[in-house]
């Protein structure tokens, strides 16, 4: 029987069946998850796609546990040869309907190494949080597949030092769930990507008001004033909840 722990890993926690409705509907309309989504990650992205566009006009783009294809979908849209991986069936069937013209893939890299080429652009998101020990061996497989003048764009969801996450971990110092570690902070997220072969070039961060289970705590009215004028204050990334990363590899440092 696996542990708690091993239960979480990535390649079986988004095995299950209906994994990939359940996935969507975090996002369903109404949602915090919908909110910044629409305010402000996929703003940003779609102008860090557009940038790369024009610097890699016939570049590749690979989106590695792509899930039900949320930010693929949006990466697809702004490069023609766009390639999705993901250990997860049950999650690929609603990416393979969303992105239609993408090559997607159900590969594991790490135990049956699959041979993908070279990529101009990576995203990677809502991967790390729970990924544990295959942090450092994914992020070095990325690496290895991803061109010297190329960008990772990663995220980090669930910031130890945003007031969710000083709460999570009050919770688990008190009642221990096995998932203490899972937090990552700015150094440690700054850490892996170094350890990686790769160099932050640019942050965005939102989520400085929290939110609970999916929900908003205020009137979205108030929130989004407060976060548009958080989001462009650099020092309040340290506490804010999400943050997205673009890097280069260190060979091919600005």
């Amino acid at each position: 029987m696996r542990t708690k722990a091993e239960a979480f890993d990535y390649r079986h926690s988004h095995v299950n069946e209906g994994r990939g409705s359940t996935y969507d509907g975090l996002y369903r309309p109404g949602g915090a998850l919908a909110f910044y989504w629409q305010h402000f990650e996929q703003p940003y992205l779609d102008r860090v796609f557009g940038r790369l566009r024009r610097r890699h006009p016939r570049g590749r783009y690979l989106d590695f546990a792509c899930g039900t294809g949320r930010i693929l979908q949006l990466g697809a849209s702004h490069f023609d040869d766009a390639v999705g991986i993901d250990v997860s069936d049950a999650m690929l069937v609603k990416a393979r309907h969303k992105v239609p013209h993408a090559r997607i893939l159900n590969a594991d890299v790490l135990s049956s190494p699959v041979d993908v080429g070279t990529f101009d652009v990576i995203t990677t998101f809502r991967f790390l949080l729970r990924a544990g020990r295959l942090r450092r061996p994914v992020l070095r497989w990325l690496r290895s597949v991803i061109n010297d003048g190329g960008t990772l764009i990663v995220n980090n969801h669930r910031n130890a030092y945003s007031l969710r996450g000083l709460a999570y971990r009050m919770s688990t110092a008190i009642r221990p769930n096995g998932f203490e570690d899972d937090l990552l902070t700015e150094r440690q997220m700054e850490s892996l990507l170094d350890e990686a072969g790769f160099e932050v070039a640019e942050r965005f961060s939102f989520g400085a008001v929290p939110s609970y289970r999916g929900r908003m705590l205020l009137p979205r009215s108030l929130v989004l004033p407060v976060e548009r004028a958080a989001s462009r204050v650099p020092l309040l990334g340290n506490v804010t909840k999400n943050r997205i990363y673009v890097c280069h590899p260190r060979a091919a440092a600005r």
